[in-house]
């Protein structure tokens, strides 16, 4: 098979693979939601529920399908393998934990009032559908797909770029964004090459977000959620340190340590063999 072929057929395999997820969510919302709601008269609370947990059914049993029925082959990456996910989870909320806790210490963050637990159950739930869609989007069809076709390393960076631009309209982005959001993209990757798990990667992407939120502080320019958070915080001082409206993920302490993350996941990655050569060196040309 040519080059040029090879990669039209990759890009066909990501086409057929967004259109079937998206496909999914959007008969799920739009038509099977609105049947549901009217036929059991849920209310408001019980819909909304129902809304969350059938996208997220959605996403997942449509990802399987296409993998089952159009890549023909098994599953493997949403194995559960309880250690690693709790690993993940743990890793995930200590990774952006240690840089708010260090810019708390430092008074560039500062509680300024205790709200409670009671809006938290809600926005979490939101969090984990939303970080399982951005999963099976971003790695679990974008970044594989391109790893098949053009190697690890490159697969990695086009993937982490793309998922950047995905955030460019959130309030706050700035250049330094692009550079934050482009290494938490990269580490989420890396995360799935050296666990070949999308669960894996979900929990860490899980509880990133759950901890920032938890802390009262902007979730990647999101100040809606702010307002449900048991911790009311303010940032102060330099957009540099403090991240400004978009959040501690662009803070320097936090894309400082975001790099090294990276850093370490590629060589355990190579240490583990879990890379994958560019196609011309295993025969497509």
């Amino acid at each position: 098979m040519s080059r040029a072929r090879f990669l039209l057929a990759g890009l066909v395999q990501l086409l057929v693979g967004a259109g079937t997820v998206q496909g999914s969510m959007v008969l799920f919302r739009f038509v099977l939601h609105p049947a549901l709601v009217s036929a059991l008269g849920l209310d408001v609370s019980a819909a909304s529920a129902t809304r969350r947990l059938g996208v997220f059914a959605a996403v997942m049993g449509s990802y399987w399908a296409f993998v089952r029925w159009y890549e023909r082959r098994p599953v493997r990456e949403l194995r559960v393998e309880w250690r690693w996910l709790l690993v993940g989870a743990v890793a995930g909320s200590l990774s952006i934990a240690a840089p708010i806790a260090l810019l708390y210490a430092s008074g560039h963050y500062q509680v300024t009032s205790v709200r409670g637990l009671g809006g938290v159950t809600d926005v979490l739930f939101v969090i984990i559908v939303a970080a399982v869609i951005e999963e099976v989007t971003f790695r679990g069809l974008l970044f594989r797909i391109l790893e098949e076709r053009v190697g690890t390393r490159l697969a990695l960076a086009v993937s982490a770029v793309v998922f950047s631009v995905a955030h460019y309209a959130n309030n706050g982005f700035t250049p330094t964004t692009l550079i934050a959001v482009v290494l938490t993209g990269l580490m989420w990757s890396a995360i799935y090459v050296a666990s070949r798990s999308l669960w894996v990667a979900a929990a860490h992407h899980c509880c990133w977000n759950a901890t920032i939120f938890l802390t009262g502080l902007p979730l990647s320019g999101q100040e809606e959620w702010r307002r449900q958070a048991p911790l009311l915080s303010e940032y102060h001082g330099s957009v540099l340190w403090s991240g400004g409206a978009f959040g501690p993920e662009d803070s320097v302490l936090s894309i400082g340590l975001s790099l090294v993350i990276c850093l370490a996941l590629w060589r355990l990655a190579r240490a583990m063999d879990s890379t994958f050569p560019r196609p011309a060196q295993i025969g497509i040309n």
